[in-house]
């Protein structure tokens, strides 16, 4: 490949083993970096344009100091991915086998093995496997941001919940497999937040409700509305509002959906985050008395010894 060509592709950032490749001479490469028209990164590795090095440049600068066998990892992978819009400003990177002295604004560690995968023209882990490496970061009291984390990756294009579990699967002691597992449950059919999850969880299967459609659609031709969960046997839709997805613009969609709903003759019972995690045995009385209302005629089972739902008169 020549020189140019090679600049391009990885940003103006060059190794020595390259630049002699393309067939310049170790003066050559001298003459240049004396002349100040390439800077010297590293050992062996150099920027050859003008101007702040780009975050892709830094990135190309440390796969190349991690050499064969190197990739980068975390929201490095995540970004590269497509996961994460925003490159992260400390690039990670892995390595197997040897240790790697970092470069500036660079994190380097050492892993026994690594599953690579190759995305804008850098060696990158997998997604399921950076999945697993950022929910690892998070403490056992963290569990809500895991969660967001999964449903994040799950609803995006980079992987899907049966290759998260696959990965899980090889690896051996994890501190989250069961939380990981519980969680990946309701995400593979639809869960796409926190709130929902701790919805569908906590209220509706730790009270014995039957489970709902996830994700229904609501709207009508060229619309593109949906419904956090509905028993379309009994025509009636919960809706999840967290603060940062039901205002402006959202807000105005979910009250479109609640008049398609009635329309419909469905009803529609609402429910923030107070009422999901801290009134969420009130909050699966009233579904199970909305559902009994319209034809359910299983039974509501207390979660534990406080539940509303021992109450006579209630179940």
């Amino acid at each position: 490949m020549d020189l140019p060509t090679l600049l391009r592709r990885q940003h103006g950032v060059i190794a020595t083993r390259q630049a002699r490749m393309a067939g310049m001479s170790i003066e050559a490469i001298r003459w240049r970096v004396t002349d100040g028209q390439w800077t010297r990164i590293a050992p062996g590795i150099f920027y050859a344009y003008s101007g702040p090095m780009t975050w892709m440049a830094r990135a190309n600068a440390l796969v190349l100091r991690l050499g064969e066998g190197g990739a980068l990892t975390g929201d490095s992978a995540a970004y590269l991915h497509g996961v994460l819009t925003a490159p992260p400003a400390i690039i990670s990177g892995a390595v197997t086998g040897r240790q790697v002295r970092r470069l500036t604004g660079t994190r380097v560690v050492r892993r026994r093995a690594m599953e690579v995968v190759h995305r804008r023209g850098l060696p990158v882990t997998s997604a399921a496997t950076t999945v697993l490496d950022s929910c690892a970061e998070y403490s056992p009291s963290q569990w809500r941001e895991i969660v967001h984390l999964l449903a994040r990756w799950v609803h995006s294009p980079a992987v899907t919940a049966h290759q998260v579990l696959d990965a899980l699967g090889r690896r051996g002691r994890y501190a989250h497999r069961a939380l990981i597992m519980t969680a990946l449950e309701p995400i593979i059919v639809g869960v796409e937040s926190v709130l929902e999850y701790e919805a569908i969880t906590g209220v509706v299967l730790a009270h014995g409700l039957p489970k709902p459609t996830l994700q229904a659609r609501a709207g009508g031709p060229g619309e593109l509305l949906r419904r956090d969960a509905e028993w379309t046997e009994f025509g009636v839709i919960l809706e999840c509002d967290g603060v940062l997805f039901h205002t402006g613009a959202s807000a105005q969609d979910d009250r479109r959906r609640d008049r398609r709903a009635a329309r419909a003759g469905r009803v529609t019972l609402r429910a923030g985050h107070v009422e999901i995690v801290y009134g969420r045995c009130e909050l699966a009385v009233d579904l199970f008395l909305t559902l009994r209302s319209r034809g359910f005629r299983g039974a509501l089972r207390p979660c534990g010894p406080r539940c509303p739902a021992r109450v006579p008169g209630v179940a």
